[in-house]
């Protein structure tokens, strides 16, 4: 009978989930918060002939989600925390193995030792009802001449929290390789691609691009080495929904009226600020001075000295776009967050903000460090600033119709 009941039980599950997801899916997509990561810091010391030094540094970022999130789709809650599980022990097999790898470089080359890291690090794309989507990074530093970066592409349902495949979203392979290639040539013109059209087409075919899916479109990912040089860095191709809508199953083509999507500071992101398939261009640097905004042909300084550059972009349901710049004050600890307006051609400076989206809870002898990840405009978790040693307040806040914050 126990058997039965347990049966009957996980068919019950599966049937709820399931309808679930059906509704889900017919349902327009709507943006969801409530992701965080918590960034662990872990610095080796070691000893010999020549006095104490440190071997070894990782940094260590693992995606979270908040009790909202675990409540509303506890599938997906189960996925991240086993795959928070299975890179937190590959962390801990590389810290053991590098240590003793240092360790040797150091007897052995004297003269141009340093310590040898690890780092990983996470960053949200996109986060609704349809779809979560996120970047996993991951750089090596030991004995070679440069270390070894790479970003991968995350892709999960939202309500089953199984893996999205690619197979899902495109409908035809062959005509998304074509794309790619065109795109990187056309964002790249001076890179020597090596036999690219048939390495694309066979990525395409394996099953083996690297891939998110954003709130306008799909982003691919060519790390270091894979079609170019290292020196050419990460390169990217994006894709927007409407301009090849043949490309994409209409299901995935939905975007929900007002999204946030935080990007990498230091390379650029392509989306269509009007919703209507036209490319836009954004792509923020900094100097001592001045924060530079640059939306395609526009670029604008914005008279704040920041650095460490937190960006994400922000689009309302009346269609206004806003980027909220999260960065580091120099020779601080300090973050303040920076409100512009965008559009196509312009770009406006609003306010700079006395709030953070890294989240601190002070610790003796260390530092719990979190960072808010913002990808719904009309509810997420912003903190005041603070200095990194002292415990910081969060407020739940929304984005007002001055591009600012209203509160609760």
């Amino acid at each position: 009978m126990k058997k039965i009941m347990l049966v009957v039980a996980s068919l019950l599950w599966a049937i709820c989930f399931t309808l679930a997801y059906i509704a889900n899916a017919d349902a327009a997509p709507r943006a969801i918060s409530g992701f965080f990561k918590q960034v662990h810091h872990h610095n080796d010391m070691d000893r010999d002939g020549r006095g104490e030094y440190e071997l070894f540094r990782m940094s260590f970022a693992g995606l979270g989600v908040n009790k909202e999130i675990r409540a509303a789709y506890p599938l997906l809650t189960q996925t991240i925390e086993r795959m928070n599980k299975k890179e937190w022990q590959c962390a801990q097999e590389n810290r053991t193995r590098m240590k003793g790898e240092a360790a040797a470089f150091r007897q052995e080359n004297p003269s141009y030792y340093h310590p040898f890291a690890y780092n990983t690090d996470v960053l949200m794309r996109r986060a609704d009802t349809m779809a979560v989507s996120f970047l996993q990074y991951n750089y090596t530093g030991g004995s070679g001449v440069h270390g070894i970066y790479a970003w991968h592409g995350v892709n999960l349902n939202t309500v089953t929290g199984t893996e999205l495949p690619l197979e899902a979203v495109i409908t035809d392979q062959g005509a998304l390789a074509e794309a790619i290639c065109e795109r990187l040539r056309q964002d790249y013109p001076q890179s020597p691609f090596d036999k690219l059209e048939e390495t694309i087409a066979q990525r395409a075919a394996e099953g083996t691009l690297n891939w998110t899916l954003d709130p306008q479109g799909i982003t691919f990912y060519f790390n270091p080495y894979e079609i170019a040089s290292y020196a050419e860095g990460l390169l990217t191709a994006t894709i927007l929904f409407k301009e090849k809508p043949s490309l994409f199953q209409s299901t995935y083509c939905e975007t929900p009226t007002a999204y946030a999507q935080p990007f990498i500071g230091y390379y650029p992101v392509v989306t269509s600020l009007k919703d209507n398939g036209q490319r836009d261009v954004i792509s923020l640097r900094f100097t001592d001075e001045a924060v530079y905004v640059k939306v395609n042909d526009v670029e604008e300084a914005i008279p704040v000295p920041l650095k460490d550059l937190e960006p994400v972009l922000i689009h309302m349901e009346d269609g206004r776009n806003y980027l909220y710049i999260d960065g580091l004050q120099p020779g601080t600890s300090v973050r303040k967050t920076l409100a512009v307006q965008i559009g196509s051609h312009s770009v406006r400076y609003i306010d700079t903000l006395p709030y953070s989206f890294r989240h601190t809870i002070a610790v003796s002898p260390a530092v719990q460090e979190y960072w808010n990840f913002l990808t719904n405009p009309n509810g997420f978790y912003f903190d005041q600033s603070s200095g990194f040693t002292r415990d910081s307040k969060t407020d739940i806040c929304s984005v007002n119709e001055k591009g600012t914050l209203a509160y609760g």
